[in-house]
């Protein structure tokens, strides 16, 4: 249902801006903003604006259906060109992502769009776009998937290579400072888990928060009815996104070779898109790197035990939620699970070194009542506290606590400029 608005006969117009089409999701950051907006359109009248690439033309045409959309070609870049912009960024004090996702063709389209409808409120996904200059008067809802800044930090800790651990020391202080300022000026702010919460309001005690948790389809995340493959291991996530990747290595060359000194016929699987010198890197007889697939569900429901070996990361991880849902026995260290209302033993099992992960893969293998009851338990803690309804009730209820004007509207957002202009172009 639209939220009454005083003296309003129309539902409220809300534009959403995102750094990445959302559709098909081909990653977690993707399932969100695609779940939320889907949320989001069914209660307002929604415009999308993305960033878009060539390969985003099939989704592009099926979303346009049901939807009013904008576009903005990204400029793609090679690894080379990664590397120079980042040599680049340690000359400035914005974020490396910031720079990276500010061009002049995306302000224009907000500018054009911002003119030429009436916005009651516009959803900023992540803030490494609040680098751009949004209208006065229209209050901004932004929506972080994480503590950004603490991200960087856990990679400063987590690193072994020294170059990535000074410059992810680097991003963490400028990430911060930015962050920090982009909290105090937007009008709401929404976090993932009550973790982050707090955070957020000592930084910003006077901006508007609500725990918007990371959901699943219950429908189509359902328990899981076909074959499951005895000791087999599923691994999920995208390789080329450092957590995931640290957390893969970390699985393969610290926790499977004590697996299989206990268990020889175990069987590993890692999906989710990787380069092929990290597929060579990572394969093994009894690993197998499959990358990216149309359907993870056959997957995850065909494992014996879903592994989560976070390291390093923050926010909350869509992977638990969906094996979770899926009723899948699950090991997880502490930070994988972070932020969930999940505890040890009770919807999951949780270890932090490898030994430990070890013995718990190891544990549900032989266990077949223990996984069981596991995965009952997570399938009623997903039904209860994580589907996409009740994180997008709750987003519903942020925005009609900023439009009706609890926060201070005429409090700038980048007036003029973003919040950190672009040095001058040689």
């Amino acid at each position: 249902m639209p939220i009454p608005q005083p003296g309003r006969s129309r539902r409220l117009r809300v534009l959403v801006v995102t750094p990445a089409f959302p559709f098909p999701p081909a990653c977690g950051i993707d399932m969100r903003n695609y779940q939320l907006m889907r949320e989001v359109a069914a209660r307002f009248e929604v415009t999308l604006l993305s960033y878009t690439t060539p390969e985003d033309d099939p989704g592009l045409a099926e979303l346009r259906t049901g939807l009013s959309i904008q576009t903005v070609l990204r400029k793609q870049t090679t690894q080379l060109g990664r590397r120079l912009s980042q040599l680049r960024s340690l000359t400035t004090t914005q974020p490396f992502a910031n720079r990276m996702l500010h061009s002049d063709a995306m302000q224009a389209a907000i500018n054009d769009l911002c003119t030429a409808a009436d916005f009651d409120l516009i959803h900023v996904e992540s803030n490494a776009m609040c680098n751009f200059a949004f209208p006065d008067g229209v209050p901004i809802v932004l929506d972080e998937h994480n503590v950004e800044y603490e991200l960087h930090r856990r990679l400063y800790q987590g690193e072994r290579s020294r170059l990535r651990r000074w410059f992810s020391f680097l991003e963490y202080v400028r990430v911060r400072r930015f962050e920090e300022r982009c909290w105090a000026q937007v009008h709401g702010c929404v976090v993932t888990s009550a973790r982050e919460e707090p955070t957020v309001q000592a930084t910003a005690p006077s901006t508007p928060t609500a725990v918007v948790p990371n959901g699943v389809d219950l429908e189509y995340f359902a328990p899981w009815a076909g074959n499951v493959q005895p000791k087999s291991v599923v691994f999920n996530g995208i390789l080329n996104y450092r957590p995931n990747l640290d957390a893969a290595v970390h699985l393969v060359d610290d926790v499977w070779p004590l697996v299989l000194k206990r268990c020889p016929s175990a069987r590993l699987v890692l999906v989710g898109s990787a380069p092929k010198r990290l597929v060579q890197r990572l394969a093994q007889p009894t690993v197998e790197v499959l990358g990216r697939v149309p359907d993870i569900r056959p997957y995850l429901g065909s494992a014996h035990v879903i592994a989560v070996p976070v390291r390093m990361g923050g926010g909350t991880r869509l992977k638990v939620v969906e094996a979770l849902s899926m009723a899948k026995p699950m090991v997880s260290t502490s930070l994988g699970c972070e932020g969930l209302a999940v505890r040890d033993r009770e919807h999951l099992l949780i270890a932090d070194d490898a030994e430990g992960f070890a013995g718990r893969i190891l544990e549900l293998f032989e266990d077949a009542a223990l996984g069981q009851r596991l995965g009952m338990a997570g399938r009623a803690l997903a039904e209860n506290a994580y589907s996409w309804h009740l994180a997008g009730d709750r987003l519903a209820e942020l925005y009609q606590r900023v439009v009706n004007g609890q926060p201070d509207l005429h409090r700038p957002f980048a007036r003029t400029e973003p919040i950190y202009a672009l040095p001058a172009r040689a």
